[in-house]
């Protein structure tokens, strides 16, 4: 079975349920547990079940990969910081619990964790501006009241009728993978990786200046990710993959300048289409002869 045929497998309808809010940014969370509600629980689980639903593609997650709302991204758990959550929910104590509503507020995630028979599931969601807006028809409203999350009529928490990932089974299933990214601190990462990269000898080489390209990738999301992208196909250390760049450049019409020496010569101007040919997504239909931009190139 894949791995999202086991989450809807999961008996969440028997299964416990316990809600945390997290503050902070991975690695460093600070989580609390909250008591709920029968109701609340019993909606939470409506929801659960109502996004599963409408599942049914999944997809190797990449960096560069995109989903729909039928489908989910899956990567292993271990790939991510993500233990830093599940090990934070596995801790019901006392002192994890929630005692004053000022805990909820400013939370940047929620996590709902289900157990059934010893197997546990959670299923995430990313708090936004909408999370606390009146008359939302996207999210439920929770009122905090005698120490119990509850629904309620009026302004309140609000808990969405998505979840932007799942885990069960060591494997994370994503339908929001903006959220997920900004759950799991992606761009902090990308940022590293970015900083590394532009240190590495056989990189800064291809170059004739790196400060036109890392002004323009900056602290752009997207971009960090194309530039994490390319580094991990790494084509710009393949002295083959140079060689018919500098070539058939201008045939694949890609806006590039090479200086005499064969190195990229990058400007605000041309970019855009320097990241387009490390990452090898200028391509060429065998069928029609045209020639098109991907969003994300898998090999076949």
């Amino acid at each position: 079975m894949t791995e999202l045929a086991n989450l809807k497998a999961f008996n969440v309808e028997e299964a416990d349920l316990t809600l945390w809010t997290f503050k902070g940014t991975i690695p460093a969370v600070n989580g609390h547990w909250i008591e709920t509600t029968d109701d609340l629980d019993q909606e939470l689980k409506r929801v659960f079940l109502s996004q599963l639903q409408g599942f049914s593609e999944e997809q190797d997650y990449s960096l560069l990969a995109q989903n729909n709302e039928e489908s989910v991204l899956t990567l292993p758990s271990d790939e991510t910081d993500v233990h830093v959550i599940a090990e934070a929910i596995g801790q019901v104590t006392n002192g994890r619990k929630t005692r004053s509503v000022k805990t909820l507020r400013n939370a940047k995630f929620y996590v709902v964790r289900f157990v059934r028979n010893g197997q546990v599931v959670f299923a995430a969601r990313r708090t936004d501006p909408s999370w606390r807006t009146k008359a939302a028809t996207s999210v439920l409203t929770a009122i905090y009241k005698d120490r119990e999350l509850d629904l309620a009529e009026d302004d309140g928490f609000k808990i969405h009728r998505t979840f932007d990932f799942f885990c069960i089974n060591g494997e994370l299933l994503v339908s929001d993978k903006r959220n997920f990214e900004t759950i799991l601190n992606y761009r902090a990462a990308h940022e590293n990786d970015f900083a590394e990269m532009q240190a590495e000898t056989e990189f800064a080489e291809v170059f004739s200046d790196l400060a036109p390209l890392s002004e323009f990738v900056g602290t752009n999301r997207l971009q960090l990710r194309r530039m994490s992208a390319i580094r991990s196909k790494s084509f710009y250390k393949d002295a083959a993959f140079m060689s018919n760049l500098r070539l058939r450049f201008a045939e694949y019409e890609l806006n590039i300048v090479f200086d005499a020496d064969g190195k990229i010569v990058p400007t605000p101007e041309t970019c855009r289409d320097i990241l387009t040919a490390l990452l090898d997504h200028r391509l060429r239909s065998g069928f029609s002869g045209n020639t098109y931009d991907v969003p994300d190139a898998v090999q076949v």
